[in-house]
């Protein structure tokens, strides 16, 4: 037998070719980008409205008055996200689809996997524990008309689901009456007579039915503002009046729940009042001995023991044991959870924002708040004196994101209404504690560093409290850090802009920011409310203020809402003494409008451009400056409708401005550290580029663009924020308007579908 002989590969061209085969691997690897985002844990921080569940406590759901609902997920011991692009239907997979609060959320009975949630005016019901959710496809009165961070938020309940059939729902609301639905919320029907109420505008209708009972439907109420209480006996389809006119009832409610032995207890902000229903008749309980009228928020009833609760909306406690003939004062406190921020232990004040109250249904005599930083338990033992709230709000980012920066060699800074500045040595653990100082309710409205001296960072943090809190002289905590943001000091004095008092806690407060890129002690800052700018050369020991040529006083500032993320003041990242302000010409000095500059830190301005840089600028405008680049602005409207969108830049101080072709929108820009190779800041965008919205990021000085992320982590949230790393090329921190912060950078992750729950994300550049 002959063998074929076969010509052998010489062993230097096997490895040639692995070698050329590697490469070339390797190539479309690195081509082919990927970005890993997860979120920056804070922590809490927002309002929780509402809280429900079904009765064995398999599905809980709580909802906040900013961005979203959440789901606890007893497998990862933390609340998951459920308005995602994962889980929300297409028609809101698109920039603001869903950036609000959830007005009112609720699980069926009778089946822990059905959730109903009313969010952007709409129903939406998940028949697979938040998974995924559908809208409902026909009914009167759609959208609705209703508002998840109004002044009536707390009130509830307004969506009930029969005990017997999760199909049968009802849906109270402030201007579209009272809606059923027979099909689990696919189709809505208004109950007729009840469309209009006659009480204090916007107060919605609150629904309940009555607990199941052996052998008989469930009776449904609903509280009409200003008319009473109706009770329906045949589903929902028609009411009359629980009892008659004549007899003592109360006419509006904020909050309510039956008892265990079927009485019905609620609370009257109204009238500062406590009422029971039992026997046939109300009876008002706020003159029986330990009880007095007050602010009340809301009811608990120990479905084990009958113990009844009623607390205000600063958190104090009274307590029934003899079924509301006599109460006893609680006392209260609180304290970060051993898996929770521990920033937390702020709250443990006198006064604990308090919405909604209810017993655990699987765990004996736990309390579960739904509290103005996130969600708190209590064990209530019978007889108890004394309640100790214990976060357990873990998961839960609520905190509304006004600013974060990062420096050469600095660890990023995040700036948030409510709670201040966050120092963020370590992305992933939660905030220890924040900055300027740990005041409740300090927002840090921006944050500014210089060039000159990457440690320093100025704010003008202010308390939103501007009715109360000023005694202690800390109502407004600007002032500068020369470790970046780890310890402050207030600065020296503040002015008195014209048309303010000079005993105002806030005549300078707010606003917008800038420090010099060659000296930190000069600083111009130009407050809300239209009041004038002012600079400072001595880091705030002394001020002067900004005159512009042809200004009418007293208001002749441009920031006119401190709620607005307006930032409109910035320094050349390379000129010294240069400062550049925006005007929107609001108020009466519209022949202000244009952009100011000043090279001499403030002392003299002049107007380089003198209109307009684009149309409806006097809301969230920003105006940023390129590191690196003297003379290199970029501005944004930073609306996200209109009929010129483009994102302006300029090359030459802001005297002429090029609308960039294919930027369609843009909500704020942010600046990192070059690609390798360049000496071009890389630019990170939030918007739309040719039609389609994400997170884009341009090496090029905006000539192309690279999507980094649609919506990343799935969040349909409005972006208010977003800026790039210093130190990692392709690191962008981004903030949204009611849910924290995300942060994205290139990484070796493998790609996988969102699913609900999920912690990070992996996603392809494209």
């Amino acid at each position: 037998m002959h063998l074929k002989r076969t010509k052998r590969t010489p062993p230097w061209r096997l490895a040639l070719l692995g070698f050329l085969a590697a490469s070339t691997a390797a190539s479309a690897q690195s081509a082919r980008e990927l970005y890993q985002w997860k979120p920056v844990a804070i922590g809490g921080g927002g309002f929780i409205t509402g809280y429900a569940s079904d009765p064995a406590g398999r599905t809980r759901v709580v909802r906040t008055d900013v961005y979203g609902a959440y789901l606890w997920d007893a497998d990862q011991d933390r609340w998951v996200q459920l308005v995602t692009a994962a889980t929300m239907p297409e028609e809101n997979r698109r920039q603001n689809g869903v950036a609000e609060g959830v007005y009112e959320v609720a699980v069926a009975p009778s089946d822990p996997n059905r959730i109903l949630m009313v969010a952007k005016g709409h129903v939406y019901r998940s028949n697979d524990r938040g998974k995924s959710f559908v809208r409902e496809t026909s009914g009167e009165g759609f959208p609705l008309a209703v508002d998840p961070n109004s002044a009536f938020r707390l009130y509830g309940p307004s969506l009930a689901v029969s005990p017997s059939s999760p199909d049968l729902v009802l849906l109270g609301t402030p201007k579209n009456g009272l809606l059923r639905s027979d099909d689990g919320g696919v189709t809505w029907t208004q109950v007729k007579g009840l469309a209009t109420a006659p009480g204090p505008a916007g107060m919605p209708i609150l629904t309940w039915f009555e607990p199941a009972r052996a052998g008989a439907a469930a009776l449904a109420w609903a509280m009409l503002p200003g008319q009473g209480m109706v009770v329906s006996k045949d589903g929902g389809r028609s009411f009359a009046p629980l009892v008659g006119a004549d007899k003592p009832q109360p006419k509006t409610l904020k909050n309510g729940q039956f008892g265990p032995d079927g009485a019905f207890w609620a609370v009257d902000q109204e009238t500062q009042s406590v009422w029971r229903f039992a026997a046939g008749a109300w009876t008002d309980l706020s003159q029986r001995p330990g009880m007095s009228r007050g602010r009340f928020a809301t009811v608990a009833v120990n479905p084990r023991g009958g113990e009844v609760y009623v607390f205000d909306e600063g958190g104090k406690a009274l307590r029934s044991a003899d079924g509301g003939a006599s109460w006893r004062a609680v006392a209260h406190a609180s304290q970060a959870g051993p898996k929770d921020p521990p920033w937390l232990r702020v709250t443990n004040q006198s006064y604990f924002a308090t919405g909604r109250v209810l017993f655990d249904p699987a765990q004996p005599n736990r309390l579960i708040n739904a509290a103005g930083t996130g969600v708190y338990v209590a064990d209530a033992e019978p007889n108890a004196s004394r309640l100790t709230w214990v976060s357990q709000t873990r998961g839960i980012e609520e905190l509304v994101a006004n600013d974060v920066v990062q420096a050469p060699g600095q660890a990023p800074v995040f700036a948030a209404w409510d709670f201040g500045a966050h120092v963020k040595e370590n992305l992933d653990a939660f905030s220890t504690r924040y900055g300027p100082k740990e005041r409740v309710l300090i927002a840090a409205q921006q944050l500014a560093w210089s060039t000159s001296n990457p440690a320093f960072l100025a704010t003008n943090a202010s308390d939103t409290r501007m009715n109360c809190c000023w005694q202690d002289g800390d109502a407004v905590l600007a002032g500068y850090s020369l470790d970046f943001g780890k310890t402050w000091r207030k600065f020296p004095t503040l002015p008195t802009p014209p048309g303010t008092k000079p005993d105002d806690p806030w005549r300078m407060s707010f606003g917008s920011i800038a420090v010099s890129a060659n000296d930190t002690s000069n600083l111009v800052w130009e407050p809300s409310f239209n009041r004038a700018p002012f600079y400072t050369k001595d880091r705030g020991a002394t001020w002067a203020q900004v005159v512009l040529p042809g200004g009418k006083p007293p208001f002749t500032g441009s920031h006119s809402q401190y709620y607005f993320p307006r930032k409109t003041v910035t320094a050349d990242r390379v000129l010294p003494g240069v400062f550049y302000y925006y005007h929107s010409g609001m108020g009466e000095n519209a022949a202000l409008r244009g952009l100011w500059r000043t090279q001499d830190g403030g002392a003299s301005w002049s107007r380089v451009f003198d209109r307009e840089i684009a149309p409806d600028s006097q809301y969230s405008a920003k105006l940023r400056a390129a590191p690196g680049k003297a003379g290199r602005l970029f501005f944004t409207s930073g609306t996200s409708e209109g009929a010129d969108l483009r994102l302006r830049r300029s090359d030459d101080g802001g005297a002429s401005w090029t609308a960039l072709d294919g930027v369609e929108q843009v909500d704020d820009i942010g600046f990192g550290k070059p690609a390798p190779g360049s000496d071009e800041p890389a630019i990170y965008i939030s918007g739309r580029v040719r039609g389609r919205y994400g997170i884009w990021r341009s090496t090029d000085n905006a000539a192309s663009w690279r999507s980094v992320a649609g919506f990343p982590l799935g969040t349909l949230d409005q972006v208010t924020v977003i800026e790039g790393d210093k130190d990692v090329f392709g690191r962008v921190y981004v903030g949204y308007k009611g849910s924290g912060w995300l942060y994205g950078q290139p990484s070796s992750c493998n790609e996988e579908p969102l699913r609900l729950g999920a912690r990070s994300q992996c996603v392809a550049a494209e």
